[in-house]
């Protein structure tokens, strides 16, 4: 078994992060079907003899429409006063976006609920975490809260996780003996500007429209324009290479690890929460993916530096020696067998980076910056807490959720990591 199947079997079987992996499921899962625990939309009614399932609906977006009878309703509808057929509710009646008039301007969890006529709530009625200023329910905020801190915090790391493995991989692996063909290296530059006006300038819309009617779909439209700008870096890199080749051009040596080392030091050096409120101001306009944007191309620095040291250590072993005497290109070296053997000092990384996203993101959404004002993130329900500093369950709940988010994944990634050095000792 050779070190590569090795490691990787140390990465999956690592029974000391059971418990944490699996609460870390179970959040993220709890989180994902919110909607069809606590909302006011029905799980399924039936009007004028047709079926519609509202709350399903929502598990894509909080904000998604639903037309009934020519109407169209939204989460701040008023869906108790509709005469239905046939109605099944979910366990909680309350939803993220819905403004209980009737239990506003910070009601405590301690005390119960009232209805339309002022008299107590049925238990599943209840605002069992509180409401804040408007009549927002907590608890229904909170788990949608978890969905989107966790959306952007893994969205986030997987774009810096890419920008900073691939630029440290290349630096680590030829240091500063790399040789590129002159009308390649014009070729990639003059194309960097093209590749990104078409995979994001030009999708910046259809983006952030993606993420406006669901995760999945904002997902699948972000990994394309990731998918289309590597295209057409590999086209213009292919296309100058064939032409070194056909006029027999002389290559030249090229010190890529200190320009690239260069480079990593210059955005390591500046605080990354600076260029992020500089950024987002600078724009002024609030969108998730913008903000996932920002996040994930100021934090790749720390992917870099790692996966250059791993590259360069692991570049050492004996059997990439043997890859090379087998004619294993050098493409199939680095992603093949150098960096899934560094996939579990890697894996390390991308857990602390994923709790310090987490907390970025809700210390920028409790200064107002990043996400729309509408969608529900933990970093602002702390900020109306702000608001009213005697509502203690707008600090608790939500600070409580931000603290186990962020101590999980950095649990992870310390056992990890001892679990690493331990077999590298």
């Amino acid at each position: 078994m050779n070190l590569r199947n090795r490691n990787i079997g140390l990465f999956i079987k690592k029974r000391n992060i059971k418990w944490e992996v699996r609460l870390l499921l179970l959040i993220l899962i709890v989180s994902v079907l919110s909607p069809i625990i606590t909302n006011n939309k029905p799980l399924y009614c039936s009007l004028n003899g047709q079926s519609y399932y509202p709350a399903f609906n929502d598990v894509l977006s909080v904000h998604s429409l639903t037309k009934i009878n020519g109407k169209v309703l939204t989460g701040s509808s008023n869906w108790q006063h509709l005469k239905y057929e046939y109605v099944i509710w979910p366990p909680f009646k309350h939803g993220a976006l819905e403004l209980d008039t009737e239990n506003k301007d910070f009601q405590s969890p301690l005390h119960r609920s009232k209805n339309e006529i002022g008299e107590s709530a049925d238990f599943r009625s209840q605002h069992l975490f509180g409401t804040n200023r408007q009549g927002k329910d907590v608890l229904a905020n909170v788990l949608g809260g978890i969905k989107y801190s966790l959306l952007i915090g893994i969205s986030a790391v997987i774009i810096a996780a890419c920008i900073g493995i691939f630029i440290g991989s290349i630096a680590g692996y030829y240091k500063n003996k790399f040789t590129i063909g002159k009308v390649e290296l014009v070729g990639i530059i003059v194309f960097l500007f093209p590749a990104w006006f078409y995979s994001f300038s030009i999708r910046k819309y259809a983006i952030s429209d993606a993420f406006t009617s669901g995760v999945h779909s904002g997902l699948m439209q972000l990994l394309f324009s990731l998918f289309l700008f590597s295209a057409i870096c590999v086209l213009a890199s292919k296309t100058g290479k064939y032409l070194d080749n056909l006029f027999k051009t002389q290559p030249i040596q090229f010190r890529l690890d200190s320009f690239l080392s260069g480079i990593i030091e210059i955005f390591a050096s500046i605080p990354g929460i600076i260029i992020v409120v500089t950024l987002a101001a600078l724009v002024g306009k609030k969108s998730t993916v913008l903000l996932i944007v920002i996040l994930g191309t100021t934090s790749w620095p720390v992917f870099a530096r790692l996966a250059r040291a791993e590259v360069m250590r692991i570049k050492e072993k004996s059997f990439i020696e043997s890859a090379r005497v087998l004619g294993s290109s050098n493409s199939r070296i680095i992603w093949k067998h150098i960096l899934l053997n560094a996939l579990p000092a890697l894996a390390v990384a991308i857990a602390f980076a994923i709790g310090s996203l987490i907390l970025v993101e809700s210390a920028l959404s409790f200064l107002g910056i990043g996400v729309p004002d509408n969608t529900p993130t933990l970093g602002s329900l702390l900020r109306s807490g702000r608001e009213h500093i005697e509502a203690w369950w707008l600090i608790v709940f939500p600070g409580g959720t931000i603290f186990l988010l962020i101590y999980l994944f950095n649990r992870i990634g310390d056992k990890i990591s001892v679990r690493t050095n331990q077999y590298k000792g």
